[in-house]
């Protein structure tokens, strides 16, 4: 990976997007920082659309699209969407009722497989996802990482689609494409989803991620991403000098300073 910094003043000019994750991205130890959201105030205050990605439900997703300054979350890795329209929110998913149905009710079960065999725990906000089941793996336990990949291959043997972040693991009928999920987004916005491949830049931290850490150009891990090189498929281009908390900020630093006259 390239430090940020030395990504050309030319480059930056062209940035029309942001795209971020949330957990250890926006959030340093579970908390939305000072730093994040002054920088999402600074990127809406200068027209640049900002979308969050993240693997938490949807639920979640709607009160963030209310509440912060961004155009869309995109929730559930891919599955579903919440996008703001004027005071109020919009719900968007992937998949029809019947499909996201039938695959809640077999993720439902893999789900209870992993917490009978490994122990997993479920995380307590069922009520708020649409699309996949989460079992806590980092948040208010800490699983070691011999058992999340033992989890993660019994989930895939038995046909279901599974991926760890920091602090879930996810399992879904769907394979988790944050990728996908951006692109519905923009395109429900009116945004030009194929901008994101050179256009955008994404900001991210862990192995639900590699989706736009392989399909943008301009991708960029969090300082300390490293970490988990043995566990995404594709690394980001580029890493932050700042950690969890304070990397949005540095984007803005950048994207300020080499802006479009």
């Amino acid at each position: 990976m390239t430090p940020l910094a030395s990504l050309e003043p030319a480059r930056w000019a062209r940035v029309e997007g942001v795209a971020t994750d949330l957990d250890d991205t926006l959030t340093a130890h579970g908390s939305l920082t000072a730093s994040s959201l002054r920088a999402l105030e600074s990127l809406a205050s200068r027209g640049v659309p900002c979308v969050i990605a993240t693997g938490r439900p949807l639920g979640w997703a709607e009160v963030l699209a209310a509440v912060l300054p961004v155009r869309a979350v995109v929730a559930e890795n891919g599955g579903a969407w919440a996008v703001r329209e004027g005071r109020a929110v919009r719900l968007a998913f992937v998949d029809d009722d019947t499909v996201r149905a039938e695959g809640m009710t077999r993720s439902r079960a893999m789900a209870q497989e992993l917490h009978t065999r490994f122990g997993l725990r479920f995380v307590d906000e069922t009520s708020l996802r649409a699309t996949d089941v989460t079992l806590d793996v980092g948040e208010r336990v800490r699983v070691p990482r011999d058992v999340i990949d033992a989890a993660l291959a019994h989930a895939r043997a038995g046909g279901l689609h599974a991926v760890a972040s920091t602090v879930h693991l996810h399992v879904s009928d769907r394979a988790p494409d944050k990728m996908g999920g951006l692109r519905a987004a923009l395109a429900d916005l009116g945004l030009d989803p194929a901008a994101l491949t050179d256009r955008w830049l994404y900001l991210g931290d862990s192995p639900n991620d590699a989706g736009p850490f392989a399909a943008m150009e301009l991708s960029v891990g969090v300082r300390g991403v490293e970490a988990f090189a043995h566990a995404i498929a594709t690394m980001p281009r580029y890493v932050t000098d700042a950690p969890a908390g304070e990397a949005l900020a540095e984007v803005c630093a950048h994207l300020e300073r080499h802006a479009r006259p």
